[in-house]
């Protein structure tokens, strides 16, 4: 013991001198400022700023480089993160934030994701922890550079992580974008920052990406955290009745007990998660609008929000109560809040519409317990429960016209059908590569998470979703000329979309003239 405790005075004193580690951590970001100088085309950083984007392949020098150039220095300002972390204080971190701004704009740089995360991701998280004034948050506020690209470049690396190439990436996703999220939410309080977000919602396809996977993410955080709390309500349960409890084979209380300890380890991951995915939602859509109701994420985000209101204030509710809820991060009321806000947020008609149309869980009485626990906690003001209200009133009338329009379009022609929904398509396009007929909002849904034509398997983009007429004037002549064969089976011998969308519109309404007469 006498021994190993001199070894670990030894190591401390090498290792943890604060002149030396000072050095190390200049020459540590000479690298880094090395590193972006190879990358950057005109050679003069730092002395020029450099101009991103960059060229999307990197330059030579730069490419033969190994990858333990970054990961040494990763490794090195995450030591003296845990070990000295008073140390930065004294430290210039301007080179590092234009290093990590810089290679998460730039993806195909630096291809390993989990050394990005680490580097950009966990460094950035754990020095936000106690750090001093004028730390790395007032840098990331304040730097041009990050204040102009580090929203998008978290949203593009949260894209990115989707596919990681490893066997544990679907795991291994959400404890990164469980750091992309802490970043965002660190940097939201300056305007500079939200006024990009809204920037970046011009790029309406990229930034319904982005919402689709947020989307993906809350539902199986959300579902996952709640059936884990369910598992441990019952087992606790089940140990609560003592009699019964000691009655049971002493393999079974084994099997039990180490299932509640797997379940409460998986609850305590899930929630956590879901609270900051939820919680980013909630801000987000105070922001920006557009993306969330976009036709091909709406009625799958209203679906979400409907069955998690009716897990938390429907009839089983009661499953939810655990024991010492906050050793799980386990907050109903404030996630009940932040789904509320949701609601309100988006209270326009395409998102109202969307609500009323979601079946499998909505109930109106839902909304009325979720005002009455809200004003009940003082979670809402008052105004806020005036606006649920007001939000409810607006479900229940369009929820009233859809089964009035339902009724009058029940004997809609086949040909007028989506083939995957079956619902009656408002803007038809047809596949380029089967020929089939879709609404286009199901069909980008469809591409969202499968870039495949879903009739055929064969490759197919939001891009080549153009209309009958565009395809036929800037696809066809070309095809006609080089692939004769092929002209009986082209689009200018399909039904066009705009006829087929004119034949749906006058078949409307015609309904409706004949009911209102």
């Amino acid at each position: 013991m006498d021994k190993l405790v001199a070894h670990k005075y030894t190591m401390d004193a090498a290792l943890l001198d604060p002149s030396a580690l000072h050095n190390h951590i200049r020459f540590a970001t000479l690298v880094l400022t090395w590193l972006v100088r190879l990358a950057d085309p005109s050679g003069r950083y730092p002395s020029e700023m450099i101009q991103l984007p960059l060229p999307s392949e990197a330059t030579q020098q730069f490419s033969m480089l190994p990858e333990y150039f970054i990961e040494d220095a990763v490794e090195l300002y995450i030591f003296t993160l845990k070990y000295h972390p008073q140390l930065f204080s004294t430290v210039p971190l301007d080179e590092l934030v234009v290093f990590a701004i810089t290679f998460l704009t730039m993806p195909d740089y630096v291809k390993n994701p989990y050394l990005k995360a680490k580097l950009i991701l966990y460094f950035m998280t754990t020095s936000f922890r106690g750090e001093p004034a004028g730390g790395l948050s007032a840098v990331l506020c304040t730097h041009p550079l990050a204040v102009r690209y580090l929203m998008s470049a978290m949203m593009k690396f949260y894209i990115e992580v989707e596919q990681t190439g490893m066997s544990s990436q679907f795991y291994d996703k959400f404890n990164i974008r469980y750091n992309i999220s802490q970043v965002m939410k660190r940097i939201w309080s300056d305007e500079r920052h939200r006024n990009r977000l809204r920037e970046e919602t011009k790029d309406l396809d990229f930034f319904i990406r982005f919402v689709n996977l947020l989307m993906n993410d809350t539902t199986y955080l959300l579902d996952e955290s709640l059936s884990k709390l369910t598992d441990i309500r019952n087992i606790q349960a089940e140990m609560a009745d003592t009699t019964a409890w000691q009655q049971k084979t002493e393999e079974h209380r084994k099997e039990r007990e180490s299932q509640l300890r797997q379940s409460e380890r998986q609850a305590l991951s899930y929630v956590s998660l879901g609270n900051e995915t939820v919680n980013m939602l909630r801000y987000m859509t105070e922001e920006v609008q557009a993306p969330f109701i976009a036709p091909e994420i709406v009625d799958r985000l209203a679906a979400m929000l409907n069955y998690n209101l009716l897990s938390l204030v429907g009839p089983k509710c009661t499953e939810l109560k655990v024991q010492d809820p906050k050793k799980y991060r386990f907050q109903p009321r404030v996630l009940l809040s932040d789904i509320i806000s949701v609601y309100l947020n988006l209270h326009q008609p395409a998102f109202v519409q969307a609500v009323a149309r979601e079946s499998r869980s909505y109930r109106p009485e839902l909304f009325a317990k979720a005002a009455s626990v809200l004003a009940k906690y003082g979670l809402k003001p008052e105004e806020d429960i005036e606006k649920l209200n007001h939000f409810l009133r607006d479900v229940e009338s369009s929820r009233q016209a859809d089964i009035d329009e339902e009724a009058e379009l029940a004997d809609a022609p086949d040909e007028f059908l989506d083939p995957i929904t079956y619902s009656l398509m408002r803007d038809p396009v047809t596949l380029p590569t089967s020929g089939v007929t879709m609404d286009r909002s199901a069909i980008k849904s469809h591409l969202l998470s499968d870039a495949t034509d879903p009739f055929n398997r064969k490759p197919l983009t939001v891009d080549m979703l153009v209309s009958s007429k565009d395809w036929c004037a800037h696809v066809l002549p070309f095809m006609c000329l080089t692939l004769p064969l092929a002209r009986p089976r082209c689009c200018c011998c399909r039904r066009p979309d705009e006829e087929l969308k004119a034949r749906i519109d006058a078949f409307i309404a015609e309904r409706r003239a004949a009911r209102q007469s």
